[in-house]
């Protein structure tokens, strides 16, 4: 059994086997395995005492994704409610004025229209 960890480090002072829990086992007298190496299934070896529990994969050469804080998310939702509503605001205030000057073209209509009559009705009683 070796006296440091995969990483350099004692077993009991490295976060890393600490996080994962990567404690050294007793190595079992195998033949079929190679003496002080263990493959994993993914194709790496790892020194032999010690399990292996891959929470994350990391490729190399590849940026690692982060995910965006919660507050960011936050903000991103209110500012979308925020647009939705001005949006929603503005095409209710278009079509209310569209309405308004259909209802100001209605009420000149029947203006017109009544004094065109009341004044048909008048003038003719009046014989002139």
């Amino acid at each position: 059994m070796s006296a440091t960890c995969p990483h350099g480090l004692s077993p009991s002072q490295c976060l890393i086997c600490k996080t994962l829990q990567l404690q050294p086992q007793p190595e079992p007298r195998s033949s079929t395995r190679s003496a002080g190496r263990n493959q994993t299934g993914i194709g790496s070896s790892v020194p032999a005492g010690y399990t292996v529990r891959p929470d994350a994969v990391y490729q190399g050469n590849q940026p690692v994704r982060r995910s965006r804080l919660l507050g960011a998310q936050f903000v991103l939702l209110i500012a979308a409610i925020a647009v939705i509503g001005l949006v929603t605001w503005v095409v209710a205030g278009a079509v209310f004025a569209m309405l308004h000057m259909i209802e100001i073209v209605v009420v000149a209509g029947v203006a017109g229209w009544a004094g065109y009559r009341l004044g048909h009705y008048r003038g003719r009683k009046r014989g002139a």
